[in-house]
């Protein structure tokens, strides 16, 4: 039963809206390159995995990558998904997972975090010797292009000058009237600057991206309303949401 957020209005009746036929049984993957873009934009990393070499990746972000609110965030969190499956495919290599998130904060907090701080950007971010960064902050959707381009631009620069590879995963679809949306149907295209900008950035700067909003877009073509998978029927992503995640890191691997 979905539980009907604090200040909706009750529906009379369901319409159209409302109603999600099923037109596609899975998302449709698309067909793998060659070289993969893990391979051309995370090389190190993906050279380490094929040869049974150690790998240390740090997820970084906000309260979905903290899942806390998850029944067993040890297991169920995207970061836990995506290694598990990581280590399946490459079960030769010895794959080391970090956590370092912050619920209700951006990339902006961290940076304004001194040093000492349980936060602080250099000594919890660029010092944990990470070969790889996964960033999810589904909390820095405010940001336009131009704050993207600024922001991420920095820490563009600090994973170069750490030696650090970098995938960025586009957010999750929240709470429809935050993102502006009318229904749940019809919502293949994200409405938010920030993902389109995400796109933009990467693509300019050779940095990979795990598309999991066109992921959260496409769901309604199976049937599912997508607030289904959101614990909160808000922003809180339950397990299932949180597998999207993986299955968008996924697709960059060989």
């Amino acid at each position: 039963m979905r539980i009907q957020p604090q200040g909706e209005i009750p529906l009379a009746k369901l319409g159209e809206a409302n109603l999600c036929p099923v037109l596609e049984a899975t998302y449709p993957e698309p067909a793998k390159e060659s070289p993969t873009l893990a391979e051309q934009r995370t090389p190190k990393t993906v050279a380490k995995l094929k040869a049974g070499g150690k790998v240390r990746i740090l997820a970084w972000g906000d309260s979905v990558t903290n899942g806390g609110y998850l029944p067993e965030p040890g297991a169920e969190r995207w970061q836990e998904q995506f290694v598990r499956r990581l280590r399946a495919r490459y079960p030769k290599a010895e794959i080391e997972l970090a956590s370092e998130a912050w619920g209700g904060r951006n990339t902006d907090s961290y940076f304004k975090e001194p040093p000492g701080s349980e936060h602080n950007y250099k000594e919890k971010v660029l010092d944990a010797g990470a070969d790889l960064i996964v960033s999810e902050f589904v909390n820095d959707a405010g940001l336009n292009e131009a704050g993207v381009a600024q922001r991420y631009g920095r820490i563009r620069d600090d994973f170069k000058r750490i030696g650090a590879e970098w995938v960025i995963l586009t957010p999750h679809y929240v709470r429809p009237d935050w993102m502006g949306l009318a229904s749940e149907r019809h919502i293949d295209e994200d409405p938010r600057p920030y993902v389109k900008a995400l796109r933009t950035f990467t693509s300019e700067n050779g940095i990979a991206l795990a598309d999991a909003s066109l992921r959260y877009g496409r769901l309604w073509r199976q049937g599912i309303p997508y607030s289904t998978l959101l614990m909160n029927n808000i922003n809180h992503p339950n397990p299932s949401g949180m597998s999207l995640f993986a299955d968008a890191l996924m697709a960059l691997f060989p």
